[in-house]
């Protein structure tokens, strides 16, 4: 069983040259938390997440705080609108570094990464490192159950 054969091959991303607006954009309009980044080979570069666009807003201590329980309200910073010139940021100034797995790697391979690395999705990859395919844990845990043959 290797993920080629249960990812998903219709996959939202964005090119390296793009803002944190167009990037926003895609995120609310598809209801994803995961974008590749990729050049103009369509070749993985990065990858941005719904986390790395929030982040923006947010004050810098959010970071280093463990517990907010004894937070009654975030309020204001729920509610901040990001600026035109961080709404301008190009997607490559706040990309992080893509973890990846290769169309013809094993599920169980792909599955250890995203639990390691505590993703929820992860971009699929050609030999050439190419984007082809996007996996989540859903998407290799019912593969692995579909072998079961209940």
């Amino acid at each position: 069983m290797i993920v080629r054969n249960c990812m998903k091959k219709r996959v939202f991303f964005i090119h390296v040259d793009e803002t944190v607006a167009g990037a926003a954009k895609l995120m609310q309009e598809y209801h994803i938390g995961t974008l590749p980044v990729v050049d103009d080979n369509n070749k993985l570069i990065g990858i941005l997440t719904l986390h790395s666009l929030l982040r923006i807003v947010l004050p810098d201590f959010i970071e280093f705080v463990a517990n907010f329980s004894f937070i009654n309200n975030l309020g204001a910073f729920e509610t901040r609108i990001p600026s035109e010139a961080e709404l301008d940021i190009h997607i490559k100034e706040i990309m992080e570094e893509p973890i990846f797995v290769q169309q013809d790697w094993s599920l169980v391979h792909a599955a250890a990464i995203l639990h390691n690395e505590e993703l929820n999705d992860i971009p699929v990859v050609d030999s050439s490192r190419r984007l082809v395919g996007l996996a989540s844990h859903v998407d290799l845990g019912t593969a692995i159950i579909r072998s079961w043959n209940l």
